[in-house]
């Protein structure tokens, strides 16, 4: 049986990186954590936006730090629909209307409450990002774009379902071009 072996050693994170990363999330500038981590500013700004382990990681933490926040606010919303329904029903007509406000403006935040990722939180991703723009732009080169869609009318007409066929076709050669280079761009990275 024929096994893909994995190197003895994928690229981490440097102490500096992690500790970097530690004051990021809390709200630091990358001046701030540069400082306190002993690098130069754009030596953080660098990692923040070139390196994919870098903002992969970031990312990941953003995510659980949210995960966490939610958490803790849906252990609270019991105790704050209390003091909200207890003021609803104040004799002080500013608190009642306060507390009615309040509840008009939370409706919009039933149902689904999960808030949206903030981009890729793994390197792998975050590469095969950088090498879909870098084939988008060689493909687009040495082709003439196709022309927009303008509307449902012009859909109907075979020269624009033609433009709509090579849209699609010219993504699907972007998506190739890009994969088949993501295996090199990883071990360039130190990541696989």
């Amino acid at each position: 049986m024929n096994e893909t072996t994995k190197p003895d050693k994928i690229r981490q994170l440097s102490i500096a990186q992690e500790n970097a990363l530690e004051h990021l999330l809390r709200g630091q500038s990358d001046r701030a954590a540069a400082e306190v981590v002993g690098v130069s500013r754009q030596t953080v700004c660098d990692w923040r936006n070139n390196d994919p382990l870098f903002i992969a990681e970031l990312n990941q933490r953003r995510v659980e730090l949210w995960r966490e926040a939610r958490e803790r606010l849906k252990s609270l919303a019991n105790h704050a629909l209390d003091v909200v329904e207890l003021h609803l029903d104040s004799d002080d007509p500013k608190a009642s209307l306060a507390a009615a406000k309040y509840i008009l403006q939370g409706t919009r935040l039933l149902g689904e409450t999960d808030l949206p990722l903030k981009g890729p939180t793994t390197a792998e991703e975050i590469i095969l990002g950088g090498l879909r723009r870098e084939a988008r732009q060689e493909l687009a080169a040495n082709e003439e774009p196709a022309k927009p869609i303008f509307g449902l009318d012009q859909l109907m007409d075979p020269l624009m379902y033609d433009s709509f066929t090579a849209e699609k076709k010219f993504a699907d050669r972007v998506e190739a071009l890009a994969r088949s280079r993501l295996k090199k761009a990883m071990a360039e990275a130190g990541l696989s």
